[in-house]
């Protein structure tokens, strides 16, 4: 795998997603009744993924067909067919925390394309890492492709953090003329303990 871009101890970085995929599968998730998770096949996005998932499994009700979680890898073409085939109404893009910004934009539009190309034309939702490295989206609506793709979706979401006032902020995002702005749903207050975390797991910009 790349390098690893993550500042925190591993253990912290598991609590940190802990703290955090309790709230996105609380929140950004809310709504919908099935979900599927792409994770990036490190430990820090298998736990985020995984959190998430066993949140909304709490607020969701525990069942059968509930939730999947996938990995990214070369037979992401193969993953997306197997989720736009499948009856999920939501998949969420679950990658950031150990790897730098330019591996994960890389694998958010990649696996964006596979998704479109897959004729997968339900919702989105994306983890503010990726939403960070792909410039709030813009190198993939630079693709027209991907542009007209993402404007189809009946919704797109997206998690923001504003530390200063200890918030997860929920957005819907809206594309006007190729570009992506958000539209707060809800927020959420967040502990000082996971401020501290968030802020000292921050990487470099690379």
């Amino acid at each position: 795998m790349p390098g690893k871009a993550s500042l925190l101890p591993f253990p912290e970085e598991l609590y940190l997603r802990s703290l955090t995929g309790r709230l996105v599968g609380e929140h950004l998730f809310d709504g919908y009744r099935r979900v599927a998770a792409i994770a990036y096949p490190d430990r820090v996005c298998a736990a985020m993924a995984a959190a998430a998932v066993t949140s909304y499994t709490y607020y969701a009700g525990y069942r059968d067909g509930l939730a999947a979680v996938f990995a990214y890898d070369e037979k992401i073409d193969e993953t997306a067919r197997a989720i736009a085939s499948a009856d999920f109404d939501i998949v969420y893009i679950a990658f950031g925390g150990e790897q730098k910004l330019s591996t994960v934009n890389e694998t958010t539009v990649k696996t964006l394309k596979a998704l479109a190309n897959a004729g997968y034309r339900r919702a989105l939702a994306v983890h503010v890492r990726a939403w960070l490295a792909t410039k709030q989206l813009s190198t993939v609506l630079s693709d027209p492709s991907l542009r007209q793709w993402l404007e189809s979706l009946p919704e797109v979401r997206v998690f923001t953090a504003d530390l200063s006032s200890k918030k997860f902020i929920f957005n819907r995002v809206k594309f006007t003329e190729g570009k992506a702005s958000l539209t707060p749903y809800r927020e959420a207050s967040l502990t000082d303990e996971h401020v501290d975390l968030l802020k000292r797991s921050i990487p470099p910009p690379e």
